[in-house]
């Protein structure tokens, strides 16, 4: 049998593939001589076919873990890995552990041609979005014996987003620091320090509300902080795609709501409410003037004519310029 455990919530892969792990051990090998691991990235055909074609010692079931192979392994180097896995025996259960997103993953060879040849078990992880990113983290509250207002769960969001391993370190804190109490919006601004995307997200902010000196000093402040600046052109062209979604559809209805946008950008409707708030503080005009600068700079960056940290000043420029 041969189990796959992919995505690019690489938070939840992990989750899974240790609860599987443990959980054949508990029934099927408390000693864990039945049970191997390749966690490193070295993918041996002998060592991995071979642990995986043994017979269990002194025991019903074989597990076989392996990291990364299926997304690794290239169309030419498969077939070892195809007449390998597919000739294993009934008492062996191997689980591919890939950290990739769900799509990229489906279309590797390597995987079309196993699940074509064997018994296969699917557990897709994609990020979460929309309403599953906030039912997890209420969840997840509770797990930790915590209660959290509904506002505080957007507050979350846009502070730490999809990360769940960020999300998961900061509920911990969050419950740790309310002792019992409602965990509130008041204690998420004080106590998470907003990832990247949000800080670039507050920069945007501060430009739609004609606030130029608070957004020069967040972008000072990412700077200090040590962020690349190829990083904060990528981020900064991520919001000027969003927030041209949002201004088009604003401009074909002026009363369109935050889920029709979320849905139409793909966006989590917490965010897709603060695009709506932060395009209308813009021209259609201006954000395609800027987004065809941002295509400009990233053709110069590659050619060499221009530094990244430059490219990133003239993109604010524009943006204040709206």
């Amino acid at each position: 049998m041969l189990i796959f455990i992919y995505g690019d919530d690489t938070f939840r892969v992990q989750e899974k593939a240790v609860q599987m792990r443990d959980a054949f051990r508990d029934k099927f090998d408390p000693t864990g001589l039945n049970t191997a691991e390749f966690l490193d990235g070295k993918f041996v055909p002998g060592d991995i076919l071979g642990a995986a074609r043994a017979l269990p010692f002194l025991g019903e079931k074989r597990m076989v873990i392996i990291r990364d192979l299926v997304s690794s392994i290239k169309k030419v180097e498969m077939g070892v890995w195809v007449d390998g896995l597919s000739s294993i025996p009934d008492s062996t259960v191997v689980v591919f552990w890939e950290t990739i997103a769900p799509k990229m993953l489906e279309k590797k060879p390597l995987f079309t041609a196993l699940r074509n040849v064997m018994e296969v078990h699917d557990y897709a992880y994609p990020q979460l979005q929309g309403t599953q990113l906030s039912s997890w983290i209420m969840s997840q509250v509770r797990t930790h014996k915590g209660v959290i207002e509904a506002d505080a769960v957007r507050a979350l969001i846009e502070r730490v987003g999809a990360d769940l391993w960020q999300m998961d370190h900061e509920i911990n804190k969050l419950v740790a620091f309310a002792s019992g109490q409602k965990i509130t919006r008041v204690m998420v601004d004080e106590l998470v320090h907003a990832n990247f995307e949000g800080k670039i997200f507050d920069m945007i902010d501060a430009i739609s509300q004609k606030r130029p000196e608070r957004a020069l000093k967040l972008l000072r402040e990412e700077r200090w902080s040590g962020a690349n600046d190829h990083l904060l052109l990528t981020m900064l062209g991520r919001q000027v795609r969003i927030l041209l979604g949002a201004r088009a559809l604003l401009d074909v209805d002026s009363q369109v709501s935050k889920q029709e946008v979320a849905d139409a950008l793909k966006i989590h409707p917490f965010v897709a409410q603060k695009a709506l708030a932060q395009a209308r503080g813009f021209s259609l005009s201006a954000l395609k003037n800027v987004h065809e600068h941002l295509f400009r700079f990233d053709k110069e960056i590659k050619s060499s004519q221009i530094d990244a940290d430059l490219a990133v000043d003239l993109t604010t420029v524009k943006l204040m310029q709206k």
